[in-house]
């Protein structure tokens, strides 16, 4: 059942959306970069802790928390991503559409993915995922070969999933799904 939008208001919608969109990639395109790169957190170790009896230890720590860091700051990025293609989706429809003829990521439809991906992405500290976020999870993880940890965010393996690398990407599969 259609709320009323016309195509022309639906598109719109992901046009004025497109500024964030490609903001949120250029960050994660950004955060990836430091990721792979640890000359930052060396001079920092380097600067500090060179010469401390437990330098290799300081060093792993400082790694591996720097690291984890970016990782929840990415995802966090991914999950708006997932939050902005879930509003163009409710634009068509309200409730969780069936759109023949979408794309599928894997075994299920490209709308659960976007759908039940915000959903994880938005709720996944409140303890397990809901049933239908695990059982997209799950298939996202058989269908893909995509690793999830049920206990992490796991927004930046769903947007992997859908194949999303630049707002570009995004944008085509929405206007598509908006149709």
């Amino acid at each position: 059942m259609s709320d009323g939008w016309t195509k022309e208001q639906k598109e719109e919608f992901i046009e004025n959306s497109r500024h964030a969109i490609d903001h949120l990639f250029d960050a994660l395109d950004d955060y990836n970069s430091v990721l792979h790169s640890n000359q930052m957190l060396s001079d920092s170790f380097m600067y500090r802790d060179q010469w401390s009896p437990n330098a290799n230890h300081y060093y792993t720590q400082y790694l591996n928390q720097q690291q984890e860091a970016r990782i929840e700051s990415m995802s966090c990025l991914a999950g708006a991503l997932l939050q902005i293609a879930r509003q163009a989706l409710s634009l068509r429809h309200s409730g969780k559409p069936e759109i023949s003829g979408a794309r599928n990521i894997g075994s299920q439809s490209i709308t659960d993915v976007i759908w039940y991906g915000r959903n994880h992405a938005m709720h996944w500290d409140e303890g397990g995922p809901r049933k239908k976020a695990k059982d997209m999870l799950n298939a996202l993880s058989i269908d893909r070969g995509i690793s999830v940890d049920l206990g992490k965010n796991n927004s930046l393996a769903i947007l992997d999933a859908l194949c999303w690398k630049s707002s570009d990407d995004m944008i085509v599969d929405l206007k598509e799904l908006i149709k």
